[in-house]
């Protein structure tokens, strides 16, 4: 992601062994460089932050290897977590708090990524949004869900879709701006996994979009 990470911190465990504290990175840099440029922006400017320590990170091909080989079992079904970000931000009274971003995948059915009726109720007290992207795409004030088609060639009457999901905790931007960078930034991971799986041309996940009016 950007050009430079910062020398790691050193520290002493309670056996008097030296160890290193994880490097922090940018928002470019995050993740094995998984968002471009200007979507690491809105990462940014959603968490207020702009460097982050990786509490987990897996390497994009590798997790999308794991993935489609899972998809007809049911360890499938089971989220898997491709990264994880932390900061320190400061709290009401002084205090720290620890901010978090986590960015999964797994395979669903395509009957969970249709709208249901509590979506509607949601989307109509306006607790939702609703998003041109993939087969169904949504976010909140908490994170963001995306459904979309990803078929193998050797199973070409899967029934299976990919779902990713973006969680966040103690971010800055709120509100409907918040949604959007929210799905902005997920948009961009499962465009990374698409591509990776060979299925970016027909999983309707464009770099740019509109929420359903």
């Amino acid at each position: 992601m950007c050009a430079m990470i910062t020398v790691a911190a050193i520290g002493c465990s309670d056996s008097g062994r030296s160890r290193e504290e994880p490097p922090h990175v940018s928002a470019s840099q995050a993740c094995g460089s998984l968002l471009p440029k200007e979507v690491a922006s809105k990462l940014e400017t959603l968490t207020g932050q702009t460097r982050f320590t990786e509490d987990n990170h897996a390497e994009i091909k590798r997790f999308t290897t794991g993935l489609r080989s899972a998809e007809l079992t049911p360890e499938g079904w089971q989220e898997r977590e491709l990264c994880r970000l932390v900061a320190e931000v400061a709290a009401a009274g002084g205090g720290k708090k620890r901010l978090i971003i986590s960015v999964s995948f797994s395979w669903s059915d395509t009957e969970v990524a249709k709208s249901h009726r509590e979506t509607n109720k949601k989307v109509s007290a306006g607790e939702l949004t609703l998003y041109q992207l993939g087969m169904r795409a949504e976010a909140d004030a908490d994170g963001a869900a995306l459904y979309f088609s990803c078929l193998e060639d050797d199973h070409p009457q899967s029934t299976n879709v990919l779902s990713g999901n973006l969680w966040t905790a103690n971010t800055k931007l709120t509100g409907q701006a918040g949604r959007n960078a929210r799905i902005t930034i997920l948009n961009a991971a499962a465009r990374k996994i698409a591509r990776q799986l060979d299925c970016l041309d027909t999983a309707n996940l464009p770099e740019t979009f509109h929420k359903v009016t």
